[in-house]
């Protein structure tokens, strides 16, 4: 085999491996997509429980101060039944009377919150529903995610091999020029002359340059693409 053949045998191998690597770069959109959607929910899960947590300590707060000022309507009446002048009487009465006020009006406030958390915890509960539902649909997508990424790299590890094999067979200072070509993300290093021009670029060719490859054994690099070109017998 020339070197020509060895070395576009060895391309052919890159190229095999570049299109699996491409297969494999195209699983991870796919991944962040559905990793993404399931997040979003996970963060609007986050934020109702904060705020449904936020809601509780108001209501319990709310509470305390509702039990608070019963006691202290309790000890007013007590202190009511105990009096024994109009004017302690009065005093007691009127106390009584703000903290029965104080009291209708937190009971008020801790009726309208726990209707807004019984809103609060339905959405967060159809959150976690959808969370429960996102994740069981996923599933499947995930696995075949997960098949595919396996296969391509079992392919990968086999082509690997081949391309290390196929590297043997080129001299090492040309796979040594070929590889840091390949190296600077070109798919497509060595390519054959197109009439006068380079494969690749179209750059016309000098004659002397075109007659020394069209002997079949000799490898020119493009001065202004920097491909490897070649003469296609």
């Amino acid at each position: 085999m020339s070197d020509i053949q060895a070395l576009l045998a060895l391309q052919n191998e890159d190229i095999a491996i570049h299109e699996l690597e491409a297969r494999l770069g195209a699983l991870e959109p796919r991944i962040r997509e559905l990793d993404a959607r399931r997040q979003r929910i996970v963060d609007t899960i986050g934020r109702q429980s904060g705020v449904v947590e936020g809601e509780e300590k108001k209501q319990a707060f709310l509470r305390d101060k509702i039990i608070e000022h019963r006691g202290l309507i309790d000890r007013n009446q007590a202190q009511l039944d105990a009096v024994k002048t109009m004017r302690q009487a009065t005093a007691a009465a009127a106390q009584m009377e703000q903290a029965k006020k104080i009291v209708a009006g937190e009971e008020s406030d801790l009726l309208a919150l726990n209707r807004k958390l019984e809103d609060l915890r339905g959405a967060l509960n159809a959150a976690k529903t959808d969370l429960a539902a996102c994740e069981a649909e996923q599933a499947t997508a995930r696995t075949e995610v997960a098949a595919e990424r396996e296969s391509i790299d079992g392919e990968l590890a086999a082509a690997r091999e081949k391309r290390k094999a196929a590297a043997t067979g080129v001299p090492d200072a040309l796979r040594t020029r070929y590889d840091r070509i390949r190296n600077k993300k070109r798919v497509r290093v060595v390519v054959p002359l197109h009439a006068l021009s380079c494969g690749a670029c179209d750059t016309a060719i000098p004659m002397q340059r075109r007659h020394a490859m069209m002997s079949g054994t000799v490898i020119e690099m493009c001065e202004v693409c920097g491909v490897l070109m070649y003469h296609a017998v």
